[in-house]
């Protein structure tokens, strides 16, 4: 298992903030930074250093670890058929990852040969 991405790391923290009714600037207040940062780390735009993630692990009553965590193949398939297929718009985008993945396999076996 890899390490999360910033993104993942921001998603994970707007879930647990939202869940908890906690706003983006009190979440802000706790680390002693504006609105706008938290809306960034949130969305995967900021990186979070460990202090930072520490400060907001305690502001959100919770522990490091839940951020670090990975989801897993099973968790997303999992999340996909929730999602249903009358979701044209996430369909679209599933199409166009998948895409992108085809393409970029396309280009390092050509590399390597």
């Amino acid at each position: 298992m890899g390490a999360p991405t910033f993104a993942q790391i921001g998603a994970k923290i707007r879930e647990i903030r939202e869940s908890k009714n906690i706003t983006q600037k009190q979440l802000a207040d706790a680390l002693q930074v504006t609105r706008p940062v938290i809306t960034k780390i949130e969305s995967g735009n900021k990186a979070v250093n460990a202090v930072e993630l520490k400060i907001i692990a305690d502001a959100l009553g919770t522990s490091i670890d839940v951020f670090m965590s990975v989801p897993t193949e099973e968790s997303l398939v999992a999340r996909f058929r929730a999602k249903g297929d009358n979701d044209t718009e996430f369909l679209e985008a599933v199409n166009l990852v998948e895409g992108l993945f085809r393409d970029i396999l396309g280009q390092l076996r050509i590399r390597r040969s």
